[in-house]
């Protein structure tokens, strides 16, 4: 695989487990000479990484972008690791918000989203669920509305909650206080691919009585096509 040079490398890294690293992602990341990540996904390529690192905070990313661009305008190849994959919560809309750097001098390696490795867990086709993501607290009136639309209109959801803006207890009472049944069907895919994976079938009732862990994906099936398929 040709790697572009002086260009950022969005490089998917999966959601989580070294198994789900691609193979193109490890030859992104052995060719670089800058790699800048979260410290865990850092650890993902531990045999890969020769060149400087740099460990991405939440506090110090605009720093992480900035020296991005400056070693790219030094000629020097950088990946930087995005959990899952780039284009879905992940860091490929934050670096085109931040207008640091034009898409055409960015090369997207996708990876794995945890939506992805969720939908396999529960052999379900995702092609048409409606697709959420809350993290990092962006939840709008407008997209809370239109994840309740969605169920009341038959079809299934599939969302990335936050722990702390929009948990899947928040989710669960908002739904139920939109109007959806309270009987619901969900399930909560908490640290997929890890050895401490856990799925959890539920209803919309009992998870607005549980917590779960950051790291997780919540399904919510629509109750027509429950009743559908009995």
């Amino acid at each position: 695989m040709q790697q572009a040079l002086a260009k950022i490398n969005i490089v998917g890294v999966g959601p989580g487990s070294p198994d789900y690293v691609t193979p193109a992602a490890r030859k992104t990341v052995a060719q670089a000479e800058v790699v800048i990540g979260a410290q865990r996904s850092l650890n993902l390529f531990a045999s890969e990484v020769k060149g400087e690192t740099m460990v991405l905070t939440a506090k110090n990313l605009n720093d992480a972008l900035k020296h991005a661009v400056e070693s790219v305008k030094k000629g020097k190849n950088v990946a930087l690791l995005s959990t899952g994959d780039p284009g879905f919560s992940g860091l490929l809309y934050t670096v085109l918000k931040s207008g640091m750097i034009k898409a055409s001098e960015i090369n997207v390696v996708p990876g794995v989203s945890s939506i992805q490795a969720c939908a396999a867990r529960l052999a379900i086709s995702w092609d048409t669920a409606c697709l959420f993501t809350f993290h990092e607290g962006n939840v709008t009136a407008e997209e809370k509305n239109q994840l309740a639309s969605c169920i009341k209109n038959g079809k299934d959801a599939m969302l990335l909650p936050d722990s702390r803006a929009f948990s899947p207890k928040n989710i669960a009472d908002f739904l139920i206080d939109a109007g959806v049944d309270k009987k619901t069907p969900v399930y909560v895919c908490e640290n997929l691919t890890l050895d401490d994976e856990k799925v959890t079938s539920s209803s919309l009732e009992q998870v607005s009585q549980q917590t779960f862990r950051p790291l997780c994906v919540m399904v919510i099936k629509s109750n027509r096509q429950v009743k559908q398929q009995k």
